[in-house]
């Protein structure tokens, strides 16, 4: 039986992993409409507008990843050492990918000349594309079934790339595109860039048309691969959350296209974090699907006490801070963009 401290963690690793998906997701999908913007003045204006939307927020989002490795590996030992056995080389480009992104996103703003610039702008979208795919491959690899209790079982290559890990991996691609898209939206709207509102707002109809699309191919993978994870998905405890995603991802590219600016932020996040929620309680009690669970794979009732009050300590000094540099950023109190 799964003890009490034990579900606690688990939700909250569900939870760091979703407020990860949805910031995290924001600034990667708009690292992604840097990389497509091309050339030429309107997509200069563009990329002033993805900078300064993310300078002030987007190394913050990262406490959230690193939350979710710490809670893992100290709350549920067995099941950090299996995955990270099986799908380090997914872990490795994801993680060099993001180190590449941080560095190449500061590059840009001292390197001086335009190929320099350009240069440094590829090389921070290739990053933001690789990083959301290769961490959502890895959760896709988990739905698989494919990682083994301790360790590989099977090539390691099998158990990271398979239909299943592919499919998660594209699915985040659109889902940060499609977040992120949006919020940029606000952000244009935020510092009167009328330009830029109806440029981004086509770009996430567009990316709205793809998550529908792509979503319905995973969903399609998924009941071949793991028929038990779609029911539990579609019709087990991931069906509010599966539903919530059917439902307001049109809502959102409905809204968009209307030019009808309310609720379509919040709604995006909605979506992002539903899509998040339906795999993580479609897959429970069962941390490895049909292999291990909670209550298996959860550390000492001490250590699972004790990092439950250091966890909620934590949200306790942090969540207040982000939320207050969110509030800050919101209100266009920190640097706006040079006219």
């Amino acid at each position: 039986m799964t003890s009490a401290p034990a579900n606690v963690i688990a939700f909250v690793l569900l939870l760091t992993i979703t407020a990860y998906s949805v910031a995290g997701g924001v600034d990667y999908g708009a690292g992604i409409w840097d990389l497509l913007a091309g050339r030429g003045a309107r997509a200069d204006r563009a990329r002033e507008l993805i900078d300064h939307a993310m300078a002030p927020v987007w190394e913050a989002n990262n406490v959230w990843l690193v939350l979710a490795i710490v809670v893992c590996w100290t709350g549920f030992p067995l099941l950090f050492q299996s995955v990270f056995a099986s799908l380090y080389p997914l872990f490795a480009v994801a993680l060099l990918a993001l180190i590449l992104r941080g560095a190449f996103f500061a590059f840009r703003h001292v390197w001086t000349g335009p190929r320099g610039k350009r240069r440094t702008g590829v090389v921070f979208g290739i990053s933001s594309v690789l990083a959301p795919f290769f961490f959502a491959a890895a959760l896709g690899a988990i739905a698989s079934g494919r990682v083994a209790v301790g360790g590989p079982n099977i090539p390691v290559w099998q158990a990271c790339f398979n239909p299943t890990s592919i499919s998660f991996g594209l699915v985040s691609m659109a889902a940060t595109a499609f977040i992120g898209a949006s919020f940029l939206v606000g952000d244009a709207r935020r510092f009167g860039m009328p330009d830029m509102v109806d440029y981004f707002r086509r770009r996430a109809v567009v990316a709205t048309a793809v998550l529908i699309i792509i979503g319905t191919i995973a969903l399609a993978v998924i009941r071949f691969e793991n028929p038990r994870l779609l029911s539990a998905m579609l019709l087990g405890l991931g069906t509010p959350f599966a539903l919530a995603t059917v439902i307001f991802t049109p809502v959102v590219g409905f809204l968009l296209w209307r030019g009808i600016f309310h609720w379509y932020r919040l709604l995006s996040v909605v979506v992002v974090g539903s899509l998040v929620f339906a795999w993580g309680f479609g897959q429970s009690p069962y941390l490895l699907p049909g292999q291990l669970t909670i209550a298996q794979a959860g550390a000492p009732l001490g250590t699972e006490v004790l990092l439950s009050i250091v966890t909620l300590l934590v949200v306790v000094l942090v969540l207040p801070s982000l939320a207050l540099l969110v509030y800050l950023d919101q209100r266009s109190a920190l640097e706006p963009p040079q006219a």
